[in-house]
């Protein structure tokens, strides 16, 4: 019965029906009283628990945006949250080296997926532009450590914490990504002047001074932005 369906007598009657559960709040924590006929049971809840529930039943997404936050998608208590990093030069550290790479990387993607009781699956991917549109093809992100699913072996590196992750903003993700020393695990099959080890590629870059990704060199995926968003979890 909807709210539409109460007119007269059922709607007195509606009204004058005592509520089967309650919630009441004190200064001590809260309490769940539960009516079954005469029976009344009364017993203490978690407030994180209660948010959790009222949380569960949250669901919007914001369609591709106009700023480097391209999409934020929420689904009770799952959140998906698509950031784009423009082209730009920046220091990379690979192991055993003390002195960062200066070299200059494509636009990147990262896809962060997390909820209130998992931790967060990262997925990052290389672009030849800011995506315009959901179907934008992705290319494999020329970093090592990086698999060709675009997921990330993070190794010991730390993750972002709750309060980050409750917000919408990549900042601290990418910096983690980014700053720390990359090994040489996936290294492979990211780029076609080097196929085998994208590291070698980057310290050519280096050395000759590039200024620009040769975006031609990257290696397709061969899905786009929108197929990899509806397989996130």
């Amino acid at each position: 019965m909807t709210a539409s369906d109460l007119t007269g007598r059922a709607l007195t009657a509606a009204l004058t029906e005592p509520p089967s559960l309650t919630l009441s709040f004190y200064s001590y924590g809260v309490m769940l009283r539960k009516q079954e006929g005469e029976m009344i049971s009364e017993f203490p809840v978690d407030p994180a628990q209660i948010a959790l529930a009222l949380a569960a039943k949250v669901t919007f997404d914001t369609g591709l945006l106009s700023g480097n936050t391209l999409l934020v998608r929420q689904d009770g208590v799952k959140k998906l949250v698509v950031e784009y990093r423009p082209p730009a030069k920046t220091g990379l550290f690979l192991d055993g080296s003390e002195t960062a790479l200066r070299v200059p990387l494509p636009g990147l993607v990262l896809i962060r997926a997390a909820s209130d009781d998992s931790t967060p699956q990262y997925a990052v991917y290389a672009v030849k532009r800011r995506p315009e549109k959901l179907d934008t093809p992705l290319f494999h992100a020329p970093l090592p450590n990086v698999f060709t699913s675009g997921s990330i072996c993070w190794g010991t590196v730390p993750k972002v914490d709750a309060d980050a992750l409750r917000g919408a903003s990549l900042a601290n993700d990418w910096t983690m990504l980014l700053g720390s020393a990359f090994g040489d695990h996936a290294c492979g099959g990211k780029s076609k002047r080097q196929p085998h080890d994208i590291r070698k590629l980057l310290i050519e870059m280096e050395s000759s001074k590039a200024k620009r990704y040769p975006t031609g060199d990257l290696v397709p995926v061969k899905k786009t932005l929108a197929q990899m968003i509806g397989g996130a979890e």
